[in-house]
């Protein structure tokens, strides 16, 4: 059955018309450019370290204290530690697909940091060595 081509653009002008879910932006407005995948940064972390770079992806938890940290999860149970620096902070039922700009950095967390973190939700936090991005910028699409 073919269609009139009125009925076809009637069509696509519907498709066109779907609202479109807006994104949240946390901290400076985000830089141009390409993002890497939180699992891929976690396997190539070693080369990255001490860059400032853009990352995605889901939020697994967040800070319940006063919102200043989430997790990316990063596959395989992995996850990489985003924090504000409280320079800004997300709300604390945040869901969704961050994109981060910040600098990637290896931490060494100390058994009264990582007990800290979990008092604030962290769920996973142990004594040890931590990924983690200080955010300059935060973008949740839901």
């Amino acid at each position: 059955m073919r269609l009139p081509l009125r009925s076809l653009l009637l069509a696509a002008g519907c498709a066109l018309a779907l609202p479109v879910l807006a994104a949240d932006t946390y901290g400076a407005p985000m830089p141009e450019g390409r993002s890497l995948a939180a699992g891929t940064l976690l396997a190539e972390a070693e080369a990255h370290a001490g860059q400032t770079l853009k990352v995605e992806g889901r939020i697994t938890e967040v800070c319940q204290a006063k919102g200043c940290w989430v997790m990316l999860d990063a596959g395989n149970g992995a996850g990489i530690r985003v924090k504000t620096a409280h320079r800004f902070f997300l709300p604390k039922d945040v869901r969704g697909t961050a994109v981060v700009h910040g600098e990637f950095k290896a931490v060494e967390l100390s058994e009264a940091q990582a007990a800290h973190f979990a008092d604030d939700g962290n769920t996973a936090a142990r004594p040890g060595r931590e990924w983690q991005i200080v955010a300059t910028s935060i973008v949740v699409s839901p």
